[in-house]
């Protein structure tokens, strides 16, 4: 029944299982990396729950016509204790039709006020609701919630099979490879790498920002505008593709509908920025790979010569300890710290990182 995902045949498997059998958790804790099908295999497990194996209905449910198939939208980085509040009413009462109700939301997004909420009716289910919760990691859903859910983990997709996918998608194959590895086992970004002209446009913005080294003050923050420039790109382009759903509707997109594709623009934007500090740190792992010769791992093929020209030309820089300033600032987005300033600090950072390792390891007498 599970339609368009690649790879998890265990998840897949069980979850089968679960539906053929009829014993149903009253939680599942879908993890693993963005784009590797959580949230799509989340929508058809609830479509099939909701429906009871009625295909109008579980057809309707797909499409977001189902009214006890709920997906909980982030109000921006974070969902609200509000929400759940919402939630938890909701999911006291008994369906509007379906067999169940069933809702689905992103729990690595609550805040403790509002996993708290939530971990109340995780403890005292009512009315036979299911929750199917999404996270990125484990590691970011406080324990009491797992405890309370069964997990089910999304492994990364296998390169060979994005690029299948890819190539049907007709994609030339070395065009293909490149979306692939720059997907990181994520079938949904690689897609994106390949179709979409605005994450084109950040990944150029982050090269030049990650390849620039003597620069100024003023120059790196030209470059931060830059890659913000293009985050704020890919946010528009989910503003108008989100919009264009409702255009044939009477009188067009009412005022919910142009609200939630605000925050879908914003989202939007964020994630631009947390894959700009991704590529940035890919960046330098490539840089890392060649200095270490085995540049075949290198995931950036396109941009093979520039890299190593860079690492020849900084011999001796600590290219790994740069990814890894990379990844901290990242984490920091979670916390509302102003996306510019990261970015900024994570350009003198990793600059420094990569000047004073390289120019103390080949000054005379080191």
């Amino acid at each position: 029944m599970f339609s368009g995902i690649f790879g998890n045949r265990t998840a897949l498997h069980l979850l089968e299982g679960a539906l053929a059998s009829g014993e149903i958790a009253h939680a599942y804790l879908f993890y693993g990396l963005p784009g590797v099908g959580k949230r799509t295999v989340a929508l058809q497990f609830g479509a099939a729950l909701v429906s009871g194996g009625e295909r109008d209905a579980a057809n309707r449910a797909l499409r977001g016509l189902h009214p006890d198939l709920m997906e909980v939208e982030p109000e921006g980085q974070f969902t609200s204790i509000g929400q759940i509040r919402e939630v938890m009413r909701e999911a006291a009462g008994r369906p509007f039709e379906g067999v169940r109700r069933v809702f689905v939301l992103r729990v690595d997004t609550l805040n403790v006020q509002a996993a708290n909420a939530l971990l109340k009716t995780l403890e005292e289910p009512e009315g036979g609701a299911v929750f199917v919760l999404l996270a990125a990691s484990i590691d970011g859903v406080l324990p009491t919630v797992v405890s309370r859910a069964q997990t089910v983990r999304f492994d990364p997709v296998p390169l060979e099979e994005i690029v299948s996918f890819l190539m049907d998608r007709g994609h030339q194959e070395g065009e293909a490879r490149l979306a692939g590895a720059l997907g990181r086992g994520s079938v949904g970004l690689a897609l994106r790498y390949a179709e979409e002209d605005a994450f084109k446009y950040l990944r150029g913005a982050v090269f030049r920002a990650g390849f620039s080294f003597d620069g100024s003050f003023e120059d790196r923050h030209e470059a931060v505008g830059e890659i913000m420039a293009k985050a704020e790109g890919v946010g528009e382009a989910r503003e108008r593709a989100y919009l264009s759903a409702f255009e044939d509707a009477d009188g067009g997109p009412d005022r919910r509908v142009k609200e939630s594709a605000k925050r879908a623009r914003k989202a939007a934007r964020d994630g631009a920025v947390a894959e700009a500090l991704e590529l940035l740190a890919l960046l330098y792992r490539d840089a890392a790979l060649v200095a270490a010769g085995a540049p075949e791992l290198a995931a950036n093929v396109d941009r093979a010569e520039e890299i190593q020209a860079l690492v020849a030309e900084r011999s001796g820089a600590d290219w790994v300890g740069a990814a890894r300033v990379c990844g901290e600032e990242g984490d920091r987005l979670t916390y509302n710290v102003s996306a510019e300033a990261i970015l900024e600090v994570t350009l003198s950072q990793t600059r420094r990182k990569i000047l004073e390792n390289s120019l103390s390891r080949n000054s005379p007498g080191s």
